[in-house]
């Protein structure tokens, strides 16, 4: 699934109207654990593009399932690590280490499903087995344009619930962005990769 989407499913199931700053920080840390799992990936991009001017078909291509970068995609997407997080959250009864580590085990269940060719190592550092799933959120040759019109009736649901649970002027404006996301990415990989 596409980062978003984990974030709004994050915000969904754990977040809550912020009242004082103790509800901030809990809502911070529920989208902070929803983005860490992508966050190697984020970082590759703005190397490889912007300060190597790698062009987006090597990136993909090649860049992306070389080393250093495939241990730190498995790093952000280890379901052990996180699990291990959420027990540690339990036993020292921190609320931020445990919706963390909710949010990111919530994104790896919805990723889990929908990665076929780049299916993530999720058990690292035990196995470095990938579950290839039948599905993907973006490749055409597993059901990708099915996946990616359910993700985005998701996303659009989400939002609508989202919008709903927050008056926030600025959580409703990030919920708008959140919705350009949906048209803008798409058309940028339509532009560069098209």
């Amino acid at each position: 699934m596409n980062t978003p989407t984990h974030l709004l499913i994050g915000a969904a199931v754990l977040a809550r109207p912020a009242e004082d700053a103790a509800a901030r920080r809990r809502n911070a840390a529920i989208l902070i654990g929803a983005l860490v799992c992508d966050a190697a990936i984020f970082i590759l991009f703005a190397w490889a593009r912007l300060l190597q001017g790698i062009s987006e078909h090597r990136l993909w291509s090649e860049v992306y399932w070389q080393e250093p970068w495939q241990t730190l995609v498995a790093i952000g997407n280890s379901i052990p690590l996180y699990l291990g997080l959420l027990i540690f959250g339990l036993v020292a009864r921190s609320q931020i280490a445990i919706v963390f580590a909710a949010a990111a085990l919530l994104h790896l269940a919805f990723d889990l499903p929908f990665h076929h060719d780049d299916a993530h190592p999720h058990f690292w550092p035990f196995s470095d087995w990938r579950f290839h799933a039948p599905l993907s959120y973006w490749d055409r040759d597993h059901h990708g344009q099915l996946v990616s019109l359910a993700e985005i009736g998701l996303a659009v649901v989400l939002i609508v619930f989202l919008w709903r649970r927050f008056a926030s002027r600025l959580v409703r404006a990030v919920l708008l962005l959140a919705f350009a996301t949906y048209v803008a990415v798409p058309a940028y990989f339509t532009l560069m990769l098209g």
